[in-house]
Parts: C-alpha cells; structure tokens; sequence
C-alpha cells in the first residue's frame, strides 16, 4: 500500500528522526531486506514508481504529498534488495527512506547525512544522464553511452568504463584528459600546449556525447575542425567511455568508442560546495558550486558553479588563467514535464608549446624535462560558450519523451613561437625558430530526440527507444601570420630569447567554408525473449556533408563538396544471465567513417576517396556484485576496417592543405583485437577500487605494421582508496600506478637546412619509450562533518618518461616530474 502524508506530519517526522539519530535503514525490516527481488518498475512520477516497489516488493511505503510533488524516476529492473532499489530511486532526488513500523517513509535526506548509499553507491537521474555525485563510489548502476535511456552495466553488451564523481575528486583531477588517463584502455596523446588526441583500441576517439545526446566533433588529428574547447570537469558529474564501435548512437567515427560526458544537474535539496587548492609549480584553484530549489514547491530548481585556475607548470615560459562559469535549471512544468535550461562560459589564457624535437635519427638529446623552447610573449586565448536545453515528459503509460539541443561556440587566437627540426647528431644543427600568427572559431549545434519505453508481447516485458539526431558544425581558420627572425637557428642546449616583433598579423590562409553536417534517425529495441536472455537489435540511418574551402591570398587553392548517401548501421546484441549476479554478452556493430581530408588524384578533382567500412565483434562477461557496489567485466573483441586511403603510387605525394592531401586510394586494411578486464566499486565498506588490464594488438595488414604505435600492447591501471576503520575512521589513504609496456614511433622527416630552408631529402627516424610505472597517491582527513583537506601526490618515485612520442621534428612531451597538490573542501 502507498500512503501520502501531510507536510505537517512529514516535518514533525524528520524532526524526530533527527533528533534520535535513528539509523537509515533497518536491514532485515522487510521483505527483500537481504535478499534480491526481481523487480520490473516502469519509468513515472515518483508516487506512481514508489506504489509500484511497494506492490512488487510487499511493504509498506509512505511519502509526503509535498515531497513526491513534481519528481519522477527512471524506474528500475532487475534483482535489487529493497535497500538497493530505494537508494537507487530516492538517492539521486535528495530522498531517503527511514524505518516506520513495517515498512518505510520517505524523507529528504539531511545535509551531511551519513546515510546517502543506503546499502548502494549508485544515483540514477533524469534526463538521458546519470548522476554519480554524493554516492561516494567508483561505479554506477546505469549508463547513457550506448543506450540513450539509463541502461546498468551489467546489460549493456559492449565495454564501457565510468570515471565517477569520486573518483575525480579523490584523484584531484579538473579536466576531461586527466580524468581519461584513469579509464581502462583509454590513451591520452598530447599534441599542443592545452590539446589531446584519445584512443582505444588503436583508434583515434573523434566525437564526444554530452548527456547522452547528439555527438560533437573533437579537434583532432583525424578530423579538419580547429578548436582548442575543455572540457572542465566543474561542469560535469562523471565521465561514460563505451570502447569499440558505437556508430548506432555516436555518429560517424571510427571503432575505438564514444565519450559521454554528464553534467551536474540540479538537485531538489540545498548544496553548497567549495573547495580551493594549491599544489606544486604554483598551480592554484578556486571553486564554488552552490544547488537547490528555488521556490518553496521545490518545482524550480538551480546549480551555479565558479571556478578559477591560475597555474604555472613543470616546463618554461608556460601558464594558464582560466575562468568558468557554469548554470542550469530545472523547471516542473507540470508534474510529468520537466523544462531544463543551461549554460557554461569559460575563457583560457595560456602559453604555447609544441614539444621537444630528437636527434635525426630519433634517439633523445636528453633535454631537461623543464626544456620548453617557446617563448614567454607567446599565447593562445580561447573563449568557450555552450547554451543548452532539455525537455523531458513522462506519458501515464510510463514512456518518455525527450527532446535536447545545444549550442557550443569556441573561439581562439594564438601567437605562437615553437622550435622544429630535427637535431643532425653530428653537426647539433638543425632545429629553428617557427612562429605565426592565426585565429579560429568553431561552432556545433547538436539536436536529438527520442522515445523510450517498454511494451508487454508474449509474456515478457520489452524496451524500446527510437529517435533522431542532427550533428551542425561551422568552422572557420585564418592563419599564417609572419613574426621576425623565424627560421633562424635554434641551440637547443641553451635556447636564448628572440623578438618576434615586426610581427605581420595579416592571416592569407584561410580555411572558409569548413563545415559538416550529420544526421540520423536511429532505432534500439530490447526484446526479453526468454527470463534469462534479452535480445538487442538496431540500426541508425546517416547522411552526411562536408564542405570545405582552402584559400592562399585570396587564390582557392583547393575545394572540398563531399556527400554521403543514407547508409544503414546495423548494431545487434545478445545478453545471457547466468546467475542472479553474472551475465554473458555478445555483440556486433558496424563501422561507418568518412574521410574527408584524403583527395583523389588528380589533386584538382575535389574527390574524396570514400568512406572507411568494417565491422567489430565483442563477447564477454560482466558481473554486478555486492547489490551493485561493485561492477567487474572481461571483453574480447575483434575489430576488422577496409578502406582505409592508402597513397595513390599513379600520383606524386603532394599537399593540398592541411586539412586534407592528396592522392590516395581506398586500399587500408587494419585489425585490431584484444582483451579487456576491469573492475570498479566497492570491495568492502569503505574499500573503493578502480583497476583493469587491457591487451590491445592491432595490425595496418596493408603494409604490415601496427596500426597504432602509441598504443600499448599491455596497460594496467590501478587506483583504489581506504576509509581507515575505527578510532581513524575520519582518514582516507589511497594510491594507484599506471603501468604500460613499451610504444615507438617511426618514420621520416625533412631536416632544415644551415640556412633555414627545408631539405629536399627527408631522414628516417625510428624510436622507442620504453615500458613505464608511474605511482601516485592520497591521503585525506576529515576534518569535521562538514571540512576535509587531502593531499595528493603524483609520480611519487619521480619516473622521467615521455608520456607523448612523435616525430624527430617536435611533438614530444615529458610525462609530468613529482608533483603534488594540497585541497581543502567544505560541504554544507
């Protein structure tokens, strides 16, 4: 039976129970206290999801009518214990359910309350994200990436790795690769002073998710988009990494995986945050993040957050100033449609560096790893805006609709001064100063929408999702502005300051149109076929647009007016339970890339070749152990692409533009296959782990070599902390190590010449990094209920590695010597 109750008694309740001190949960009150139900709890109002655990369940549940007012749930299916589904359904709106008689009453959770797992460490929210945020865990119950509705884990049939909100915090983290460095499989590549390149499984990762929606194009080397955008983690809750293909719900790209990333959401209860932090290299940061409702029905609700860095680094003549700003709010519509508005600015000021060159040959001069060779005038400004909008209705059937866009436009100037050129062995000549001066804008508009729900057929429950998105990106560069002395020689054992001024900030390269439009509608249906297995099938229509146009002086020198006719993704998954706690997957997806920056000969045909197709198979075993806290998985998977550009030997090899080149043909064949075992949760109470192990060997059959050189054979990464027991119980210990085996890289480049010019014969280069370990740790006191103050340190055993390798010109970076980083939190 499900009881309402008036605010009075509601009030009078709380009072009492915080005045005894009664314990959240009586763990054998109830039935389902210890032992899992299977539950099948439609999405809906709260009231409506609530009667529906009390029936299924048979206890007795009791709600204010003022708290239930307006709040809904994802729902829940699966084996829970009834402590496990009330803090998956009450956790993430700020509730929490209390003993009362045989059965319980829901509350809103008190601040500071030492209850908010309630026997789970997973949040479940609204909207397409989930929220991880004061679970004080390592894992979640329920994932977006790949699925578009709140999907757990342990039913999602591909790998996916979750950075949670603790996780960021206890390893002090503030932007997107960092906390990337922590994923399994996932290998973080610097290519510039503030930008990165990700893969997994050898493949370059070249769109992002944000809630789960419409895929935004990263600047990368694999695409032709010029933009320096972060991603701070102030904005957001927790990080999703599918790894392999996910074309059904990411788009174009190739097979390495999808990045989701989640905002913080607001929350229906009063929140202040606040933490400030000061670390070595003068590296210091600000910031408070303040959340509740906004009027007294608990109807509108906000979250603002501020942050400030200003930072120096390990290396010269490098520095960042960096302020964000970050809202949203949600408005109740009615009580099934929720209206949620946002929005993030943030505007970077930093210096410039390009990385180390090596001698000729590709063996290490040995610079210091403080060597930067820029020089102190030498800057890039980025401002980043983002605008973005929600709207979610619950049907009384329990289907959802959801309806989002968003509006990202990020913008740049840079005045660089880099040092390149190989360093000839014998004669210690070769690198010289280079320096330009160019601008930038990039603007992505990403709309989706879809349906989700479940539907009963012969006896079993099944879930479907339909819908469709649409992917907009404009870009603008103009660059090549002329600075004085460049292409002088550079001594790089002793590199001297230069004026760069005259300085010519006229900009004849100009890359202008240079746009992409994608879009899909996009089909998952989930059918429970027998109790054990569900069957997954799906397909995504795409087309796809890219315009470009190179102009040198005003000359076209090159145009690009590529389109893509409707294709058909199809993605196919089938998932076995074994037990009440293991279950085995299989899946299959296809590949689907464009390759918009490969030409066909003859250069002046403006063709591309075409698209990259294959496809990747995956079987495993996921677990979901502990009623969830913990959540472990073993994947083998085998990824097959064709069609990769191969140079055309009909043409000679000559560069178009730096967005694309040419003549190539549509002959690359690559594999890549593996293994991948990760686990994350909690081991025991307060014993929060994060490992894996990723085997990856991936093969370019064209030319017999690896794919991907920078990719490990053998990763491992561990962190893990400890909430001491006891008479200690206010310290936290933790520490981890990333342990990888040896990568190389190999190839030629055209060595600069005592005179400045660029020789005409180029140099092989051919070297290793070898396999490292890099240990970090934490250590954390809570000071009182409400203040904490932890430590952490980074490369404790001070490892001098190259994090980046690359070619014998530039681009070559020192993994970061020790550091570490003192934090100071409140939480009221």
């Amino acid at each position: 039976m499900h009881t309402r109750f008036t605010p009075l008694a509601g009030a009078l309740l709380g009072l009492c129970i915080s005045l005894v001190n009664c314990p959240a949960m009586a763990a054998d009150s109830a039935p389902g206290a210890t032992q899992a139900l299977g539950l099948n709890i439609p999405a809906g109002s709260l009231d409506a999801v609530l009667g529906n655990l009390g029936q299924q369940a048979g206890v007795m549940l009791g709600i204010d009518a003022a708290v239930s007012a307006g709040k809904h749930s994802e729902g829940l299916v699966g084996h829970f214990t009834l402590e496990q589904a009330l803090a998956r359904l009450l956790t993430p709106l700020g509730l929490q359910a209390v003993p009362d008689g045989n059965g319980y009453r829901v509350i809103v959770m008190p601040v500071g309350s030492d209850t908010l797992q309630l026997g789970t460490t997973e949040i479940s929210g609204q909207g397409m994200g989930e929220m991880t945020e004061n679970s004080h865990s390592y894992t979640t119950g329920a994932v977006s990436v790949g699925s578009k509705t709140p999907t757990s884990l342990r039913y999602t049939p591909q790998s996916v790795s979750v950075v949670s909100r603790q996780m960021i915090d206890d390893t002090a983290v503030t932007e997107l690769e960092d906390a990337l460095r922590y994923a399994p499989g996932v290998i973080v590549s610097k290519t510039g002073a503030s930008t990165y390149d990700f893969y997994s499984r050898g493949f370059n990762i070249d769109s992002i998710q944000i809630d789960g929606a419409a895929p935004m194009a990263l600047s990368s080397n694999a695409t032709s988009f010029y933009s320096m955008r972060l991603f701070n983690m102030v904005e957001f809750d927790h990080v999703e990494v599918l790894h392999g293909a996910g074309a059904l719900f990411g788009g174009v790209g190739d097979p390495g995986g999808v990045i989701n990333v989640v905002r913080k959401r607001a929350l229906p209860n009063y929140q202040l945050k606040f933490e400030a932090a000061a670390g070595t290299w003068d590296n210091y940061r600000s910031m408070l993040d303040v959340t509740g409702p906004l009027n007294d029905s608990g109807t509108l609700r906000g979250r603002l957050v501020t942050a400030y860095t200003d930072r120096q680094y390990a290396i010269d003549n490098m520095s960042t100033e960096k302020p964000t700003v970050y809202g949203v709010a949600e408005w109740d519509v009615t009580p099934d449609t929720t209206l949620t508005l946002g929005g993030m600015f943030e505007s970077v000021h930093s210096g410039n560096y390009a990385g180390l060159p090596r001698y000729s040959d590709g063996s290490d001069i040995g610079l210091p790893r403080h060597t930067s060779l820029s020089q102190k005038w030498a800057y890039s400004d980025v401002k980043s805006q983002e605008l973005f909008t929600k709207l979610d209705h619950y049907f009384d059937n329990g289907w959802k609709a959801n309806i989002s866009y968003t509006n990202t436009h990020d913008s740049g100037t840079a005045l660089s001064a880099v040092t390149t050129g190989a360093l000839n062995p014998t004669t210690l000549t070769g690198p010289v100063r280079n320096g330009s001066y160019n601008r930038y804008w990039t603007s992505q508009n990403l709309f989706d929408t879809n349906l989700s729900g479940s539907f009963d057929a012969f006896g079993h429950e099944h879930e479907l999702v339909v819908g469709g998105d649409w992917q907009q990106v404009s870009s603008e560069w103009k660059g090549s502005g002329v600075l004085s002395n460049t292409k002088a020689a550079v001594n790089v054992f002793d590199p001297q300051p230069w004026d760069p001024n005259p300085i010519s900030y006229a900009t004849p390269r100009v890359y202008s149109p240079n746009d992409q439009t994608q879009y899909g509608l996009y089909s998952r249906l989930t059918l429970q076929v027998a109790d054990p297995m569900k069957v997954i099938v799906g397909g995504r229509l795409s087309r796809y647009h890219f315009e470009q146009t190179y102009k040198n002086a005003g000359v076209v020198q090159s145009t690009i007016d590529m389109r893509e006719p409707t294709r058909l993704v199809p993605y196919g998954g089938v998932i076995y339970d074994l037990s009440d706690t293991w279950s085995a997957y299989a899946s299959y997806s296809k590949i689907f890339k464009p390759q918009q920056s490969y030409l066909k000969g003859p250069i002046t045909s403006g063709s591309v070749v075409d698209p990259m197709v294959g496809k990747t198979y995956e079987v495993g075993l996921k677990g979901e152990h502990f009623g969830g806290r913990l959540n472990t998985g073993i994947a083998v998977f085998y990824t097959k692409r064709d069609g990769g550009a191969v140079l055309d030997p009909s043409y000679p090899e000559e560069s178009a533009l730096w967005g694309g080149s040419c003549c190539y043909l549509n002959q690359g064949e690559v594999i890549s296959k593996g293994v991948e075992l990760q686990t994350s949760g909690e081991l025991a109470k307060g014993w929060n782990l994060m490992a894996s192990y990723v085997y990856n060997n991936n093969r370019n059959k064209t030319e017999n070599v690896a794919l991907s050189t920078i990719t490990p054979k053998h990763e491992a990464k561990l962190w893990t902390t400890y909430n001491l027991p006891g008479r200690f119980e206010d310290w936290t210990v933790g520490g981890g190590v990333t342990l990888q085996s040896a990568t190389y890289v190999s190839g030629s480049a055209y060595p600069y010449l005592s005179d400045g010019t660029l020789g005409k014969t180029s140099v092989p280069f051919d070297y290793t990094q070898a396999g490292y370990a890099v240990y970090d740790a934490m250590v954390k006191y809570q000071v009182t209920p409400h203040w904490s103050v932890s430590v952490n340190g980074n490369n404790l055993f001070d490892k001098v590695y190259y994090r980046t390798v690359s070619s014998s010109s530039n681009g070559n970076f020192y993994g970061d010597p020790r550091n570490f980083m003192l934090t100071v939190r409140g939480e009221y």
